[in-house]
């Protein structure tokens, strides 16, 4: 089995500095390009929601844990996936793995000649001399017409967007009544990625998401309507999803609602309960909402400071 020093790779944060990649004893009985963290419990909570974002390094280095099997179950087909999107994303390691993956078969896998030869053919422009090397072996195994495929297929490669892939996954979770699915769905619609951009549709998913407690899909629920985005303006409906995001204490919920409350829009005028929400929001860190809390509390009397600043407090100590 082949080892080289290249097989060293930068790790993707400050926690993981000593993990490295190395030459994986793998199954097959060849090397792939592996990714090995010292902890790899650790690498698992910060690898997947970076590799679920569309991040190519996290996602190949995903691959590597499914494929040795750390902190998750040993599973080749997931190893494929994700060694996929990152391929497609132009991955060098990746894609050499896809091609070790497709020319050895097994562990669920189709054994293909024909996909192990495209991926090789992809690594090896990029300069990977083991792929240059599996290639030269491999095609001693192919016929003419299998290697003619393999060439019209990468030239005929088109990528599956970052976006596409999401959106093939999401949609049946949040059909399925996933509600940070539907949020995600609705943030797609939102902003057009992949789908034509719809705000009707972007606010039935938020909706969706919203009513199962969940505190983005509330926010932006309460936003679409605040704005009048795929629904006619109705500011009562925004204050009513923006208090239940600013419960849950999301911070730009607090300051939009204080903002309401300070010009009675949805909800009576009523400076204490905007001062309340702008500090509960400053105290979060929230620039806008300092400002806001410094400009209101000068028109204020000190007893309604007072009370505003007692609703915090209680605000604060009470259970969520």
């Amino acid at each position: 089995m082949r080892c080289s020093a290249r097989y060293f790779l930068t790790v993707f944060t400050v926690i993981l500095l000593i993990a490295v990649a190395g030459c994986a004893s793998d199954p097959f009985g060849k090397g792939f390009k592996i990714f090995r963290p010292e902890n790899p419990a650790e690498a698992l909570r910060q690898l997947k929601p970076l590799a679920e974002q569309g991040n190519a390094d996290a996602q190949f280095k995903l691959g590597s844990l499914y494929h040795e099997g750390l902190s998750v179950p040993q599973d080749y087909m997931e190893a494929l996936k994700w060694f996929r999107r990152a391929a497609e994303q132009g991955y060098v390691y990746a894609q050499f793995n896809l091609g070790m993956l497709y020319a050895e078969g097994g562990r669920g896998i189709k054994q293909d000649n024909v996909q192990a030869l495209m991926w090789f053919n992809f690594a090896a422009a990029q300069g990977d001399a083991e792929a240059v090397q599996e290639k030269a072996a491999l095609v001693l195994r192919m016929t003419p017409a299998q290697i003619e495929e393999a060439q019209k297929r990468a030239r005929e490669f088109k990528p599956e967007s970052t976006y596409e892939a999401t959106l093939r996954e999401l949609k049946p979770l949040a059909e399925q009544g996933q509600a940070s699915a539907q949020f995600k769905l609705g943030l797609m619609y939102y902003k057009g990625q992949s789908l034509p951009q719809d705000y009707t549709e972007a606010l039935k998913w938020f909706r969706l998401a919203a009513r199962q407690g969940d505190v983005y899909g509330q926010f932006n629920t309460g936003f679409m309507y605040e704005k009048g985005q795929g629904v006619p303006q109705d500011y009562a409906e925004a204050a009513k999803w923006y208090r239940q995001a600013a419960g849950q204490g999301n911070a730009t919920a607090q300051y939009n609602l204080g903002g309401m409350y300070e010009r009675g829009l949805g909800v009576p005028q009523d400076d204490i309960q905007a001062l309340m929400w702008f500090n509960l929001a400053a105290a979060q860190g929230n620039a806008k909402a300092s400002l806001a809390r410094d400009r209101l509390s000068v028109w204020m009397t000190p007893a309604q400071i007072v009370e505003s600043q007692r609703l915090a407090r209680e605000f604060r100590s009470s259970p969520k």
